[in-house]
């Protein structure tokens, strides 16, 4: 048995069950057999035994023995009542499985240390580790992308269960752990439990040879709010679905026409512009250091395009480390709303050759956007998409499929992710995803107003900073931003672009200045110690904080 699929089984157990809500996290809670409702606890010393099973097995493949024990305690249950609730009679003692089940997803944790990072010097002994980074760490096996130095990623592992059945629910690596609430999301702190694969698939994008440590670099990241101007005749109605009584009742489709990329070599030349100006500035600023990341909105670009562009800006800064976009396409030719993201490796070393592969990944929006009446006026709409007379909301045309999220280990522990716009907003069926893994970084590519706190992105990332501790970027399009001002709204004009929102509690409008067209955001890495319920603590873990921003 692997350590992943003794987790998958703990966990699916813990879950459908529902027993978790009858643990006592005090190791010392007393006795009090009959009481009513039940509940039960692990000892310190029955901890301590499981940490140190765990522990051994991450290193030995050879099952610990207190595992088989309470395997067998579990065999034993078979036959009893699943639900925890059922469980629950007056003067009844919790069931001895229950004990088990947690105990035996304290064992698994520990023997997944490591788990979804690259093989370390430092502990060269985890044989699990070392086997997942044979068969999933080698980003550029899979196909080269024609006309740039793109490799498009394989699909990842559904799960890092090995024989466990991701058709009932999955293993992924973990990030960050939850400080509030009472769930599975904070009683481990190396893997984590997520729905099966039907609903949402997970791709862990292993490490590609980053050499660099959070503790020491700071994260410079270039925001460029494509387009600068939406037009009119670039939001259209979909012909074949109009608002029709018997049909569609008050409800039509629209598509969004990318006429700014109508001329790409000037665009080309407006990105490569303002990334010099980052690289200027950075260097006024700053006497080491690089630009490590490029973000742009929802629906920006096209796959090639954004291929063209990421080439040429790593011959400008080698340091870049990840470039992320909306797009209306994605690595196979379709068509629709995306998220691509571009990861180079980063090596810090004096005289390293540039390695200027990178790994691209796409992926679909999981939700299709809602323009209601109240929204075209905000975006001053109303003569292309009318709805004042009959209330008629206007839905994106896009075909969602197979919804997908992307995690990205970077550096040594962080993991980034991105959503698109309504994935912000609608919490199924992602958040739950995200506050399981704990990403240290979440970058929101929005078609939207001003970021300001006000607003509903701001509400959505303070959810996610809070818990799992994620720090959160929304960045928009100043094209819809000058229709937002044209509507006349806001008491001022605003070129509010981004906003950024962490754990700590700040919330930070980020604003172009007249005339500007990219931000230059820099963030500092901060040493945190995440706890899990059961008392272990992650003294590992990073999270992302502002420090500055300068309008370019």
């Amino acid at each position: 048995m692997w350590p992943t699929d003794l987790f998958a089984v703990a966990a699916h157990l813990i879950y459908t069950s529902g027993l978790l809500t009858y643990f006592e996290p005090n190791p010392d809670h007393p006795d009090k057999s009959g009481e009513y409702p039940p509940c039960f606890t692990v000892t310190k010393e029955e901890r301590d035994e499981c940490f140190a099973a765990g522990a051994t097995w991450a290193i030995k493949k050879s099952v610990p023995g207190l595992a088989t024990k309470l395997w067998k305690v579990l065999a034993k249950a078979q036959n009893q009542t699943l639900r925890a609730s059922l469980n629950t009679k007056k003067g009844s003692a919790a069931p001895a499985w229950w004990t088990a089940a947690v105990r035996l997803i304290l064992i698994a944790d520990e023997a997944c240390v490591g788990l979804g990072a690259r093989s370390s010097l430092e502990h060269p002994d985890r044989w699990m580790i070392d086997q997942f980074e044979i068969f999933n760490a080698a980003p550029f096996s899979g196909k080269k992308l024609p006309g740039a130095t793109a490799y498009r990623a394989e699909r990842q592992r559904a799960t890092f269960g090995v024989f466990s059945d991701p058709d009932v629910g999955c293993v992924q690596p973990k990030s960050r752990i939850s400080s509030v609430g009472c769930n599975l999301r904070n009683i481990t702190r190396n893997a984590a439990y997520i729905p099966h694969v039907g609903s949402v698939r997970c791709h862990w994008q292993q490490p590609i040879a980053q050499k660099i440590g959070e503790e020491v670099d700071d994260l410079d990241v270039l925001i460029i709010p494509l387009p600068f101007e939406m037009k009119d005749e670039w939001i259209v109605q979909d012909g074949n679905s109009k608002p029709e009584p018997t049909r569609r009742p008050k409800w039509g489709n629209f598509e969004i026409k990318q006429g700014w990329l109508q001329d790409e070599e000037v665009l080309v030349d407006l990105v490569l512009d303002e990334f010099k100006k980052a690289l200027t500035a950075l260097k006024t600023r700053k006497t080491a250091g690089a630009l490590n990341g490029v973000v742009f909105p929802e629906y920006a670009l096209t796959e090639p395009l954004f291929n063209k562009i990421c080439s040429l800006l790593k011959k400008e800064e080698s340091g870049l480390e990840f470039a992320i976009t909306g797009s209306s396409s994605n690595c196979e030719g379709e068509t629709g709303n995306f998220v691509l993201t571009a990861m180079w490796p980063v090596d810090k070393a004096i005289d390293a050759p540039v390695d200027d592969r990178f790994l691209l990944t796409s992926r679909r929006k999981h939700h299709r956007w809602k323009l209601s009446p109240s929204q075209i006026a905000t975006y001053d709409l109303n003569n292309i998409l009318p709805s004042e007379q009959d209330g008629s909301s206007w839905w994106e045309r896009h075909t969602i499929a197979q919804r997908e999220i992307h995690f990205f280990h970077f550096r040594k522990t962080s993991v980034l992710t991105s959503m698109i716009c309504e994935d912000l907003a609608r919490s199924d069926p992602c958040h739950d995803i995200l506050r399981a893994i704990g990403p240290n970084l979440l970058f929101a590519l929005l078609m939207d107003g001003p970021q300001i706190e006000n607003r509903w992105p701001a509400r959505y990332a303070a959810t996610l900073a809070d818990d799992p501790g994620t720090s959160v970027l929304t960045v928009t399009s100043m094209g819809l931003m000058d229709r937002t001002n044209r509507a006349k709204l806001f008491a001022n004009p605003s070129y509010t672009v981004a906003m950024w929102r962490d754990e700590s509690g700040v919330t930070k409008p980020l604003a172009l200045n007249n005339g500007s067209k990219s931000i230059l955001l820099t963030l500092k890495p901060h040493a945190v110690e995440d706890q899990t319920i059961d008392g272990r603590t992650n003294t590992r873990s990073w999270s992302w904080r502002y420090d500055d921003f300068v309008s370019l």
